[in-house]
């Protein structure tokens, strides 16, 4: 089924020459593969299936005229036109599956249908760019016209690019139109069985997923280095978290987006919290969502001086949501989201602002030359976000944060918890950072062991070009060069490994201070880190050839271990 859905769209969208003709040919290929004597050999197989699951003909054919409409039709001016596209480009796949899975029936069709369109419209939705770059325009003129985005603010070559507020109102007007389709189709769900069940709820989570994303995320994924810093000026310190273009958010909203960050993004960080209390798991997600805008700032590709500029707006953010106790701006979810979560659970001020500060030391591209050095950088990235997930969590008699006698020493051990997971971090990314121009290994343990040499953490050997190359180039030059290098790498990286494992060991003393929910979570973010480190340990050179991780069944039994045992 996806193979023959996959042919049609390459044939209408990327095939040389006549698609036209390229169209009828299939068509003419599916009528043969109906009667059982198609040539193509993917319309052989698709023959075989179209009888043995007794499939009716007409959604195929619509497939195919939706790619044939693609060839005449560039704009559609109502959304009645853009959901006609859809009940031939979308909705025929629903129905075939349906077909398949022998539940084809008109009710259950005509939920899929709402599916199909959803999951259409959100795929509309990402790919503005692409679509505007191949000559189609799918969001609908009359939404365009009401939000004042013309045809050429998609553009994302245009070398006087406008605010791209309008832009991102239309897109966030059919997102939420995607959303409405999905909830009136997402009844399906619970008419199916089995495995069917479990896969369109599936198909209905993702596209529910990727339309919170297509929200705020279009230009950052879909357009080039031009446009994406427009956004970034645009949406300020939100880059890579998202705001809400207009209104007052509520409260449950604000929550309902940073857990959606969190989610998308930190699977491990999620496998932990969802072990939590409701509210306590929400205020977790409202600090991560904050710390990941941080850090995609730092990570992002803007200049060093416009990350500076934005990290001071987020610090003044804080300052102000500390100083006010609710959120600077009423439309940003993460803000509001992270202003609640600090009024009910005093979160500890300037934990994240220390945040702040440690991706400032990435932008100017500090390095360390001794372990106590990376250790306050670990501390500012990691520990500080550490102390923030303890004023959450709930704690046992004595570690109460006013007077209890426990109380100082849990965030002495949350601050060195923070530190552990970090170093597995580094460890992790060792070759990702050193690609990407950081080395966050301290100097002394690459000279140690033989990786870099000299003073000032050349490669060893007297002079030559690599006398100046940045430490980073020298160290991915290590990692390609194998022989004598890969044993001194390896060597380090056991090294560092079995210091990591002292930080967890300390650490995790965090854990029987915590009530039972609170350590069942610990144990479980804590736990998956410490598997991994323990891979990275058992083989350091899978570290060193790329990021090395654990499977979503993995993570899911540390998570299951952790509530049974609370341990990590």
């Amino acid at each position: 089924m996806y193979g023959f859905a996959r042919l049609v769209d390459e044939l209408g969208d990327s095939a040389p020459g006549d698609r036209l003709a390229a169209l009828d040919w299939l068509q003419a290929e599916l009528d043969r593969a109906f009667a059982g004597t198609a040539e193509h050999p993917l319309m052989r197989r698709l023959g075989g299936t179209v009888r043995a699951c007794r499939l009716p003909r007409e959604p195929f054919d619509r497939l195919v005229e939706a790619n044939r409409v693609d060839q005449r039709v560039a704009r559609y001016q109502t959304w009645e036109q853009l959901r006609g596209y859809c009940a031939l480009s979308a909705d025929p796949v629903g129905e075939i599956v349906l077909g398949v899975f022998g539940a084809a029936t008109p009710d259950l069709v005509a939920l899929s249908d709402s599916i199909c369109t959803a999951l259409q419209l959100a795929e509309h939705c990402q790919d503005v760019a692409e679509d505007y770059r191949a000559g189609r325009v799918y969001l609908p003129g009359e939404d365009m016209q009401r939000f004042g985005c013309s045809v050429d603010d998609l553009d994302p070559d245009r070398p006087d690019r406008r605010d791209e507020r309008a832009v991102r109102e239309v897109i966030a007007f059919e997102v939420r139109r995607a959303h409405g389709l999905l909830d009136a189709g997402a009844p399906l769900i619970g008419r199916l069985r089995g495995r069917e069940r479990l896969a369109v709820a599936a198909f209905v989570a993702g596209g529910a997923r990727g339309a919170w994303s297509d929200r705020t995320g279009w230009l950052r994924r879909s357009l080039g280095p031009a446009a994406r810093r427009a956004l970034a000026t645009a949406a300020g310190a939100a880059r890579g978290a998202g705001r809400v273009v207009s209104g007052t958010l509520s409260t449950s909203q604000a929550y309902d987006r940073c857990e959606a960050i969190t989610r998308e993004q930190a699977a491990n960080f999620y496998y932990g919290i969802r072990l939590l209390a409701r509210e306590r798991r929400r205020a977790m997600c409202a600090a991560y969502a904050f710390a990941r805008r941080i850090d995609d700032i730092g990570d992002g590709d803007l200049a060093q001086q416009r990350k500076r500029e934005l990290l001071d707006e987020a610090s003044a953010q804080l300052v102000a949501l500390e100083a006010e106790g609710k959120s600077p701006s009423a439309d940003d979810p993460v803000l509001v989201a992270l202003a609640d979560a600090h009024a009910r659970f005093r979160l500890p001020a300037g934990a994240l602002g220390e945040l702040i500060d440690g991706v400032r030391m990435d932008v100017d591209g500090v390095s360390y030359e001794r372990f106590e050095e990376l250790v306050v950088y670990c501390r500012r990235v990691a520990g500080a976000i550490g102390r923030v997930c303890l004023a959450i969590f709930a704690t046992r008699a004595g570690g109460e944060r006013d007077g209890g006698e426990q109380w100082p020493r849990a965030e002495r051990l949350a601050d060195d918890l923070g530190v552990a997971l970090q170093l597995t971090n580094i460890l992790r990314d060792v070759r990702e950072d050193a690609e990407n121009g950081r080395v966050y290994l301290p100097g002394e343990d690459l000279r140690r062991f033989g990786v870099l040499a000299g003073e000032e953490g050349r490669l060893g050997g007297g002079g030559g070009e690599a006398d100046d190359m940045p430490p980073a180039a020298l160290l991915r030059a290590r990692l390609d060069e194998g022989g004598a290098s890969a044993d001194g790498l390896i060597a380090l990286v056991r090294f560092e490994a079995d210091r990591a494992e002292r930080w967890f060991a300390h650490g995790l003393e965090l854990v029987p201070l915590l009530d039972r929910r609170s350590a069942a979570c610990v144990s479980a973010m804590a736990g998956i880190y410490h598997r991994l480190l323990g891979r990275i340990e058992s083989d350091p050179a899978s570290a060193l050839r790329g990021r090395v991780s654990l499977s979503g069944g993995e993570k899911a039994l540390v998570a299951v271990r952790s509530v049974v045992t609370g341990r990590a």
